[in-house]
């Protein structure tokens, strides 16, 4: 899915020059162009987020404003043809989240990192991980067993949040060549600066906002 969407970002980049043609005679291609284009915006502003390694946090934030005022205006014009209705609630819920967290972790410590993924589930993913690998991978256990595992599980989790060099990790978890292995890109792998209190959200919010209309201008949306 992930080099799916890359390449409809890299073709709709590649035809950057036709789109520039106000004057093209070839009316129907341009405005499927546009449209490509457009999508194309939109998973760019939601995707770069979460796996350009060297975005910094204000960089993140400006994507996340940029997807959040597009896809706005997208859903405005075209309701269901765009988007279903439920996963554009989730991913406003998402982004709406992150700003949040952003804001809380400010509150608590500027001078603390701030990595976009610990607001999704990849910590509940390993937390499972360990509970079944306890549990011998057995899926016929009982709710008390599974209790027990859950207990071990947390145990287990709390002395390695204690001792992190006692962690030995996951090698599967690490980023590979592959481009599938962006799904667990950890903290450890991000080069941007993601300091929480040099991320400046007003600006960063605004910074989006201002990228939508340059993109909007182009479709006439």
């Amino acid at each position: 899915a992930i080099k799916l969407m890359q390449a409809i970002i890299e073709f709709s980049k590649s035809q950057k020059t036709i789109l520039n043609d106000s004057f093209s005679s070839d009316i129907n291609t341009h405005a499927d162009l546009v449209s490509i284009m457009l999508l194309s915006s939109v998973i760019e502003s939601i995707l770069f987020p979460f796996t350009n390694i060297n975005l910094s946090l204000m960089e993140q934030v400006q994507y996340l404003s940029c997807y959040a005022h597009l896809s706005f205006a997208l859903f405005h014009t075209h309701r269901r043809s765009f988007i279903g209705y439920q996963l554009y609630y989730d991913s406003h819920t998402m982004y709406k989240n992150i700003m949040f967290c952003i804001v809380k972790q400010q509150l608590l410590d500027l001078s603390a990192s701030f990595f976009l993924r610990d607001s999704g589930d990849d910590c509940l993913e390993l937390h499972f991980g360990c509970t079944r690998m306890i549990g011998g991978h057995n899926s016929g256990c009982t709710f008390s067993q599974v209790v027990d595992h859950l207990g071990a599980a947390k145990d287990i989790d709390t002395v390695f949040k204690w001792h992190p060099d006692m962690d030995p990790g996951h090698h599967c978890l690490r980023l590979g060549t592959c481009q599938e292995n962006v799904d667990h890109i950890n903290r450890d792998m991000w080069k941007g600066n993601i300091i929480s209190g040099q991320c400046d959200l007003p600006s960063a919010w605004a910074t989006g906002h201002e990228m939508v209309l340059s993109i909007l201008s182009i479709s006439q949306i």
